[in-house]
């Protein structure tokens, strides 16, 4: 039985083969993970059988989106601290991992950030001037739970987040990976690296524009719909 409470790496991952099983190693080797499962998000390559043969735990979302497939995750483990993996990431090590964690765990942070590590000039630039926007973060399961459905969509959910634990007045732990980077879309994208270009300033735009909407749209919502509502009415019926 862990000592502490129960933690989750969750990993949504599309079309990860080439990279998700070092992700899984890295997060089973972490002390504070209990559990790890890889959230196959209508991959079309062999992500959930290299995921599964890497010892993840592996659940499969078909409604396709960065934010559902974090949803499914969660829905699927009781575990009452989350931390969330990109599955596409290079330099993970165990530590950046407990790091993540270990602030949760003890009640120093409400959520914890890591940034990928863009050298010297631009990490304090990306850590204190601009949105912090990772795929790498751990929080307990409340607080995801807690956001609305509409703002879980697609790349929505980290600005959401991050906008969600401002709101709750949340102490926000970030801090850079040392060596961390990750494979990018221009070099992933199968239809070459201006279609990968393309769809990550699209997916930036998203997310600024996700942090200009919460704040304008919340405060006159009528009748939110949670996360947690809606997966207890959907495990009620």
């Amino acid at each position: 039985m862990a000592a502490h409470p129960r933690t989750a790496a969750i990993i949504p991952a599309y079309n990860e083969a080439a990279t998700v099983p070092d992700v899984i190693g890295v997060a089973r080797a972490a002390q504070l993970v209990d559990e790890v499962i890889v959230v196959d998000n209508r991959s079309d390559d062999d992500t959930a059988a290299v995921a599964e043969a890497a010892g993840a735990r592996v659940i499969v979302c078909e409604q396709q989106g960065k934010g559902q497939a974090m949803r499914a995750g969660v829905a699927g483990t009781d575990a009452e601290v989350i931390c969330f993996l990109d599955a596409d990431l290079l330099g993970l090590t165990p530590a950046h991992v407990d790091q993540l964690v270990q602030p949760i765990l003890t009640g120093a942070a409400g959520m914890t950030l890591g940034l990928f590590d863009r050298g010297p000039e631009l990490n304090p630039i990306f850590l204190k001037a601009l949105p912090r926007l990772t795929g790498q973060r751990a929080m307990r399961r409340e607080l995801f739970e807690g956001l609305d459905l509409e703002d879980i969509r697609g790349y929505r959910v980290e600005a959401a987040l991050n906008s969600r634990a401002d709101d709750l007045e949340l102490t926000i732990d970030a801090f850079v990976c040392e060596g961390l980077w990750h494979r990018t879309k221009e070099e992933k994208d199968a239809q070459g690296p201006l279609i990968g270009t393309a769809r990550k300033v699209a997916m930036l735009a998203t997310a600024v524009w996700s942090y200009a909407a919460y704040q304008v749209v919340r405060p006159f919502r009528r009748s939110d719909t949670t996360v947690a509502d809606a997966d207890r009415d959907h495990t009620a019926v």
